[in-house]
């Protein structure tokens, strides 16, 4: 066989291998640059993304920054309001008592019909559903005793809170806090008593802490109750 002829078809056989792998490294080459390329766009998408989302956070921040200082305003007029609305509700306690017939016997006891939501720093405690009220000297809707002569006197209130809250109440015998309490954690419910000598015509009042009022409901249903009672010891 000639030579010649052998060595052409050799390289004849080199080219056409070499061509194939030409083609195949363009090949990849092409689908590499097209993955790139579609990498690019998604990275694109996501900075576009991620850049609304800085919008979105410093707008949010803009606005929480309003509502702080609206609230640094409102706070004390809050309380202003409430504790003139204190004032306003014990004297009608005193306009409102009746003089029924009592024998000289002096006791009530009321619970909460229903939560009391979020009720803030120095809200006075309405205990609407009256149970026992001999005398007629606690006042369903306002929550206070008028202490229709003086005398010794016992006190007692339980608060019960939803779970993972927290809430500080007071006993107050016309400003003056007689006692206090705080109930913390899963539906917990605490309970304070005060014994005290008070004179005629104070009002005797529970209410939440100003500076530390908790947060969330106080509860009070059928698996238990809010509630305040008192009598006269004598």
């Amino acid at each position: 066989m000639d030579t010649s002829y052998l060595y052409n078809k050799f390289l004849l056989l080199t080219l056409v291998l070499h061509v194939t792998y030409s083609d195949t490294i363009l090949d990849r080459l092409q689908k590499l640059e097209q993955y790139s390329t579609s990498q690019n766009e998604k990275i694109s998408s996501l900075e576009n993304v991620i850049t609304h989302l800085e919008n979105t956070v410093r707008h949010l921040d803009n606005e929480n920054s309003e509502l702080r200082s609206v609230q640094t305003i409102l706070t004390p007029l809050l309380s202003r309001r409430r504790a003139h609305q204190d004032q306003l509700n014990v004297k009608d306690a005193r306009r409102l008592l009746l003089d029924g017939p009592s024998n000289g016997q002096y006791a009530f006891y009321a619970f909460m019909s229903r939560d009391e939501p979020e009720p803030g720093g120095h809200h006075l405690l309405v205990y609407d559903n009256v149970v026992t009220n001999v005398g007629n000297a606690f006042n369903n809707f306002t929550g206070i005793f008028t202490v229709p002569r003086s005398g010794i006197y016992s006190f007692t209130w339980s608060t019960r809170v939803a779970c993972h809250k927290a809430h500080t109440t007071e006993l107050v015998i016309n400003t003056r806090i007689l006692g206090s309490t705080y109930v913390y954690c899963g539906y917990n419910t605490v309970t304070g008593h005060v014994v005290t000598s008070a004179s005629q015509g104070e009002a005797i009042f529970v209410r939440t802490h100003l500076t530390s009022p908790g947060q969330g409901a106080i509860k009070s249903d059928e698996f238990g109750r809010s509630a305040f009672s008192g009598f006269m010891i004598g």
